[in-house]
């Protein structure tokens, strides 16, 4: 449907259509990446946290086991976090998964079908909620590899940290300060513990690096023009209350545009839109998918300048006009939730249009019971992910944890199952 900022109809003009793309098999936190060829890359998980990378070469009809391996046996055994990022610049496919003590990391330059190990990188061990992603310099000159390779994570309460690698992911140190605290002076009722839980990062074509965080119930944004030796943090908007919601999610254009979405108290999908770096924020949009009433767990990628897609799980028969912040797990019993994607051409326009599509029938929803960040909507957990193809097509990573219409498996499996969803026939983000 085609609709305002707000909700309400605007005139329909090439809306695309929705599709769902079975990966056939679990997953949990999945992320997404596409590279020049169109093949899609997914993480998925199976019994004992044991991480696989999936390939498709078809748009997701079909999908191959490509995971790191050495001699034909798997190298990633075990995550508490799976991760993959692909940089579009070189086409290299990174898969890091998060052992606590530190990560396992691993590239390949040939889409999947050979791999480059690294059994230690995280610049420095104990950490979690883990993010990697590239960009070009800002102050290294000659760097080995044409990206500098950043990884940032959660300090367990601490705050968040960073490290990044000159030479495309072999050898790792840590960047510098902080981007954020975890404790923050900002709070309504004083000194906060806001911990370290950042959402994906994201560099400008400049080098300029940009990190998002739900900090307090708070969006934020770190800002580091010297590749993590100095941060700023800045608020992008304020919430009406100090309630926590989930990761926040920043894309950058080729013109250094941002874009930054996230969540309000009472679960409401906004936007907001830089075109000063990141210092100046426009007045908050509510963009999501009219009668959806509540959504959580938003993460957005661009394509070319102002063109933007959004994943995100929301529910259009939730409770919490009725009772608010008391709502109970009980009230939320019967609240079935469903995948979006919500997708616009001109995001930085005063009246933008948006195009949003449930990717699943309602009638065979992804989830039933309460689902927000505390809940984790598990087997959901801390996110899902979003990547605007080179056929300029949003794709978009799931978790089907409604099997069978929740009824053969109760409220939710763990772990669900990994699905892709897509906008396609509309007009194209790239």
């Amino acid at each position: 449907m085609a609709h305002y900022a707000g909700g309400k109809k605007a005139p329909a003009k090439n809306a695309p259509d929705a599709r769902l793309a079975q990966v056939g098999l679990p997953a949990i936190e999945p992320t997404i990446g596409a590279d020049k060829k169109g093949n899609l890359f997914m993480t998925v998980v199976g019994a004992g946290l044991s991480p696989d990378v999936v390939r498709s070469k078809d748009d997701g009809k079909t999908w191959e086991v490509v995971s790191p391996n050495v001699a034909g046996r798997k190298t990633h055994a075990l995550t508490l976090d799976p991760y993959i990022y692909m940089d579009e610049s070189t086409g290299r496919l990174y898969d890091i998964d998060l052992t606590v003590a530190c990560s396992y990391l691993s590239f390949s330059d040939d889409g999947g079908n050979t791999w480059t190990e690294n059994p230690i990188a995280c610049g420095r061990p104990v950490n979690d909620h883990q993010t990697l992603f590239t960009g070009p310099p800002a102050i290294t000159p000659g760097v080995v590899f044409p990206e500098v390779v950043y990884y940032c994570w959660n300090d367990f309460g601490t705050g968040t940290s960073c490290s990044k690698s000159l030479d495309g992911g072999i050898s790792w140190s840590v960047t510098g300060t902080r981007p954020f605290q975890g404790i923050s002076n900002e709070g309504q009722s004083g000194p906060q513990v806001c911990g370290g839980f950042n959402g994906h990062g994201v560099v400008g074509p400049d080098g300029t690096v940009y990190l998002p965080k739900e900090h307090c119930g708070q969006p934020w944004i770190g800002i580091s023009h010297d590749e993590g030796a100095t941060w700023d943090a800045v608020k992008v908007a304020t919430n009406s209350t100090e309630r926590l919601g989930s990761d926040t999610s920043v894309g950058v254009d080729k013109k250094g545009n941002l874009y930054y979405t996230w969540e309000t108290a009472d679960q409401q999908l906004f936007l907001a839109t830089s075109t000063d770096g990141g210092e100046n924020w426009s007045d908050p949009m509510a963009i999501g998918a009219p009668g959806v009433e509540e959504v959580t767990l938003p993460s957005l990628d661009v394509g070319d300048p102002g063109k933007i897609a959004i994943a995100y799980v929301g529910t259009t028969d939730s409770p919490f006009a009725r009772c608010g912040e008391d709502c109970s797990g009980d009230d939320y019993s019967e609240t079935e939730w469903n995948g979006y994607i919500t997708m616009t051409t001109d995001a930085l326009a005063k009246k933008p249009v948006f195009y949003s599509a449930s990717v699943n029938d309602p009638q065979d929803p992804f989830y039933r019971g309460r689902c927000d960040f505390n809940t984790r909507c598990r087997p959901m957990y801390d996110f899902l992910d979003i990547e605007i193809g080179p056929n300029g097509v949003p794709y978009a990573a799931f978790v089907d944890a409604c099997i069978a219409l929740c009824v053969e498996t109760g409220p939710h499996s763990d772990p669900g199952a990994g699905v892709v969803g897509s906008l396609v026939g509309g007009p194209r983000l790239r």
